[in-house]
């Protein structure tokens, strides 16, 4: 076969119909300026669900101690996904966002052939590739309340009060924000002003993570010092959308960040799945100080005229709570504690299982494209 034959091969096999490669200029630059023919020939038929290494020498037709080391080398490289359980492994081929948009940057390391790729995946996510999950009613995040910024004596759902979220693991990591670190790679951005080192993971997935190379072991006292890090710097808590055992804890910007930039750059409904918070305004103790409209994410706070507001300007903050996520950044550095989360009158329950969340967005974006999903 043609290098040209094996990257079609590759690219008819990773796709599929809710999320595939779409036709743009950069999608063959970003493509095999990080895959080598021989890694695509190899991907291609690589099992998509959990496989052991002799079930797939057997489907490769190879020596298993030939191919371990070739395995090995794609778990290194964030393209093959071991789940590591006990003394046994088992592997599966990431999905194809994962390949070019996350894994292989959470290291935060400028080397090659990431630092060639990084430009061809920017410009291919902005060029509809990422388009395709338009139709998902929910994203791949959900905002988790900052702690301590839910107002006083509310009881917290379980799910969404991140102290006991981190309290549930055994295992934790940190690795680089594979946003942040895309775009420094490319030449067309800055580098972003905000703390590289604030991905966190847990249990299985951080496990493989720091088998591999792409981040490094931590205490649960020290993820809880990089949560609070990141909330000083204004940073999202987005938790994996989902209650049972969540294994990604990112801290998101609205620039860089693959779920805030399609919303705030593509025109798209939403960014993160909301919290089943809002911000609550006391104007009477609003300093119109607009700290808080600088920190929010979502462009959902205005300064305006009040009757009730007792500064100078006689002006306080209003909020959009459609726009709202509940993350808290804004309470979180509001010295004079005039704004709060407080529960929304209608709470939503996240998908229970990634397995759900995969299948509503799959059958949602089915149906955007007219395929019956019957």
């Amino acid at each position: 076969m043609t290098e040209q034959e094996i990257y079609q091969k590759f690219i008819d096999y990773v796709s599929n119909p809710v999320f595939g490669f779409t036709e743009s200029v950069h999608m063959m630059p970003m493509i095999t300026s990080f895959i080598t023919p021989e890694e695509a020939e190899l991907m291609t038929g690589f099992p998509m669900s959990g496989a052991s290494l002799d079930e797939i020498a057997a489907m490769k037709k190879m020596d298993p101690a030939d191919l371990a080391p070739k395995i090995e080398a794609l778990c290194k490289k964030g393209l093959v996904y071991e789940a590591i359980r006990g003394d046994s492994s088992r592997y599966r081929l990431v999905l194809a966002p994962e390949m070019f948009l996350r894994m292989t940057y959470w290291d935060g390391k400028d080397k090659e052939p990431t630092r060639s790729m990084a430009p061809h995946a920017n410009k291919y996510y902005m060029d509809g590739w990422y388009d395709q999950t338009r139709p998902f009613p929910h994203p791949g995040l959900r905002a988790i309340p900052i702690n301590q910024t839910v107002e006083a004596g509310k009881t917290i759902l379980p799910f969404e009060d991140v102290v006991k979220v981190i309290d549930n693991y055994e295992y934790y990591s940190v690795s680089h924000c594979p946003c942040r670190q895309r775009h420094k790679l490319d030449p067309d951005f800055e580098e972003s002003p905000f703390p590289s080192e604030v991905c966190l993971h847990f249990d299985e997935l951080g496990r493989y993570i720091v088998k591999h190379g792409h981040g490094r072991e931590i205490t649960k006292e020290e993820t809880l010092e990089i949560l609070k890090k990141a909330a000083d710097a204004g940073l999202v808590h987005g938790l994996e959308n989902q209650t049972d055992n969540p294994e990604t804890l990112c801290n998101c910007d609205l620039e860089y960040c693959t779920f805030f930039k399609p919303h705030h750059q593509l025109n798209f409904d939403k960014s993160v799945d909301q919290s089943n918070y809002q911000v609550e305004v006391t104007p009477e103790t609003c300093k119109a100080c607009g700290l808080c409209i600088r920190r929010c994410p979502m462009d959902a706070i205005q300064m305006k005229f009040s009757t009730k507001a007792t500064n100078k300007f006689r002006k306080a903050v209003v909020v959009d709570t459609d726009l709202c996520i509940g993350c808290g950044v804004c309470v979180h550095k509001c010295k004079t504690k005039s704004i709060t989360l407080t529960r929304r009158e209608e709470t939503t329950q996240p998908p229970k299982t990634a397995t759900e969340l995969i299948t509503l967005n799959a059958m949602a974006a089915l149906q955007a494209k007219g395929v019956s999903t019957q």
